[in-house]
């Protein structure tokens, strides 16, 4: 009898655990340009979010910055509700009231930025995408450590999908049939 309520209050414990999944923070970046270079991020709230995306620190954890260096001043831009603000080699961005969040299951474009970076200097700078999200303002919540990943130049998607296209076309091609003498 008590290994069958502990095992149910493990479960009911597992079961919250799974359902409180607050926010579930991702990011794309693309750059562009060739100095300053212009940056265009995406984020993300995931579909099982329990609360919403109010806010972004981007290229930041506590106490570290990552960005390769600050931000062009001035530069940083945001969506409509939200306001940018450079902080050393990072960027905040913060809904201006919680009808601009990003709720579960939506994706809010419009962020940017230009650096005299870069994107292969961005790309090799340590930890550069690991950004914070919190739910409202910063630091309202324990927030939720997420990388923004880079999407591929438009340049280099053609490259690949030529490639590919390439190669599917030298598949097709027909053998020569051996005819007997």
């Amino acid at each position: 009898m008590k290994t069958t309520i502990l095992t149910l209050i493990i479960a009911a414990g597992a079961t919250t655990l799974a359902l409180a999944q607050g926010e579930i923070a991702s990011g794309t970046i693309s750059g562009s340009g060739a100095g300053p270079y212009t940056y265009d991020l995406t984020f993300s709230d995931g579909d099982g979010a329990s609360v919403p995306i109010g806010s972004v620190w981007y290229s930041w954890i506590p106490g570290q910055f990552f960005l390769p260096s600050d931000p062009t001043p001035g530069t940083a831009i945001a969506p409509a509700g939200w306001t940018a603000t450079i902080v050393n080699n990072s960027i905040q961005f913060v809904a201006t009231s919680s009808a601009s969040d990003i709720l579960a299951g939506q994706t809010l474009s419009g962020f940017g930025y230009q650096a005299t970076f870069s994107p292969t200097q961005l790309a090799a700078a340590p930890n550069s995408g690991e950004s914070v999200a919190y739910s409202a303002g910063l630091f309202s919540d324990g927030g939720d450590t997420f990388v923004v990943s880079a999407t591929p130049e438009p340049s280099s998607l053609v490259l690949l999908i030529s490639g590919v296209a390439g190669l599917c076309l030298l598949g097709r091609r027909k053998l020569p049939v051996a005819t007997k003498p």
